[in-house]
């Protein structure tokens, strides 16, 4: 199942969009004369620089038998007549406003047109302009656009472009680019976009990139690799986080301090090594064959797993860190080598012992959500099915239970992948978004010889808006913002 992608920069096209103008002059040449003049070969290479304007002027002159200078005034008089659209400005300011969306401008317009403009437009309300006459290349043609994402670095899944003409628009639908055709509902339209449950909350991942601490239910802030990992892997986007890795290739749960531990000795741990091996990897395939087999030391013959790369420090049984370490060797096609590993998430799910939770993950909710990322690890496994039919009875059970806004997004997310109806708990999810469209923490782990409960509502907000964007009620458009 293919999750849509936040949207992070909308294109909009100069004539027709952002300016309104008037065809119709003082001079011989009628609107409609003016129109063809437009849709001339002769004028397309004008447009890319290929041509000055005079020489232009002379040659369109030429194929529609009209005086050069009548040309040049007539083109000055509908430059003349460019004013913008208040409405179209008004949402640019709104914009403006927004970290998470860049706002460009692409454009088949010469250099000398444009200069003639500029003074007509706050271009500051803008990140990027693109003119056919800088870049050499105009609308359709796909290297403009190519040329274009490659510039703002955005993948065109990314992008809304906004355009006036329909082939323009057929050209970036066909490079994956969301394209809007300009009429008069396309601001109310995009503007209801911007409000949507996911645009805020994708406002809010943005405007507080990089500052997603997790926090224990005691209130001691906790700066840690594991949430930045499932952020990350809900999100995609390696700017909402801070990871501290190990140059040794294993990680660590702290990113810093190991504030919960008396003498701040917390060693790194195989369920966040097991998160980063899938999420981040390591480079070459060499380096990740060589982590798998040092995990495998870890891994007790009854196939439950130890916490922690330290002999000392005995801890085992959780069959979340079992999950995790599991999917990892499935995602690199060792599931194989760990069967009794599989077993033992089967008799889990037989006997419900996650019921209460887990030694190191606190509700049955989170505990199914790492028990179905786990089975989504491979393409297709026919062991890893096997647990399948089990699972999905599990999360049948779970659907209309009282939970938190992670509860709720990690078993709305469960449910759609495994084509479960749960309508009620998508429902309580959407209610559950705060006013500065985050979701408020839920309780992910808890650190085992203590209990301290710790969540971190980066965590919650983007599982939250990845649960919501797959609502059969949500336009396409509008989950991909």
């Amino acid at each position: 199942m293919s999750v849509q992608v936040a949207i992070r920069g909308i294109i909009f096209d100069l004539g027709d969009v952002l300016f309104t103008w008037s065809p119709n002059t003082a001079t011989t040449i009628s609107a409609k004369t003016l129109r063809e003049i437009l849709s001339t070969s002769t004028w397309f290479e004008y447009e890319c620089g290929h041509l000055g304007q005079n020489a232009c002027y002379e040659q369109i002159a030429r194929e529609f038998s009209i005086e050069a200078s009548e040309i040049a005034q007539a083109f000055a008089q509908a430059r003349e007549s460019l004013r913008p659209d208040d409405r179209v400005v008004a949402l640019l300011k709104d914009l403006k406003k927004r970290t998470s969306i860049s706002v460009f401008v692409m454009s088949n317009m010469s250099r000398e047109d444009f200069a003639a403009v500029s003074p007509k437009m706050d271009w500051s309300l803008f990140d990027r302009i693109y003119t056919s006459g800088a870049v050499g290349i105009r609308k359709p043609d796909s290297d403009f656009f190519c040329h274009v994402l490659k510039e703002i670095k955005l993948a065109p899944e990314q992008v809304i472009f906004v355009d006036d003409k329909s082939e323009n628009v057929l050209a970036a639908e066909l490079l994956g680019i969301r394209a809007m055709l300009f009429d008069n509902s396309t601001i109310d339209t995009l503007q209801n976009l911007l409000d949507s449950p996911i645009a805020r909350g994708c406002e809010y991942l943005y405007r507080n990139a990089k500052q997603f601490d997790s926090v224990t239910d005691n209130g001691i802030v906790v700066k840690d690799n594991f949430s930045q990992l499932l952020i990350l892997e809900a999100t995609r986007d390696q700017t909402l986080v801070s990871l501290k890795s190990n140059i040794q290739g294993t990680w660590n749960y702290f990113a810093g301090e190991a504030t919960l531990i008396p003498g701040r000795y917390f060693p790194d741990d195989l369920d966040t090594t097991a998160l980063a091996l899938v999420i981040v990897g390591m480079g070459n395939p060499v380096d990740i064959a060589s982590m798998l087999d040092k995990m495998a030391e870890y891994v007790n013959p009854d196939g439950t797993v130890l916490a922690y790369f330290d002999l000392e420090k005995l801890r085992s049984g959780d069959s979340v860190v079992a999950a995790n370490v599991l999917a990892a060797f499935y995602r690199f096609n060792r599931g194989h080598q760990l069967p009794h590993t599989l077993q033992h998430i089967h008799d889990t799910l037989l006997h419900r012992t996650y019921i209460n939770g887990t030694r190191y993950y606190p509700s049955a909710d989170c505990c199914l959500g790492f028990f179905t990322r786990l089975i989504h690890s491979a393409a297709k496994d026919n062991r890893l099915e096997t647990i399948g039919p089990l699972l999905k009875m599990r999360l049948q059970e779970r659907v209309g239970e009282n939970g938190d806004a992670l509860d709720l997004a990690m078993r709305v997310l469960a449910c759609d992948s495994l084509g479960i109806e749960c309508k009620a708990d998508r429902d309580a999810l959407f209610h559950l978004q705060c006013q500065d469209g985050g979701w408020e923490l839920g309780w992910l782990c808890r650190y085992g010889s203590t209990g301290v409960k710790i969540g971190n509502r980066g965590v919650t907000t983007a599982l939250a808006m990845k649960a919501i964007a797959f609502s059969p009620s949500t336009p396409k458009i509008a989950a991909s913002l």
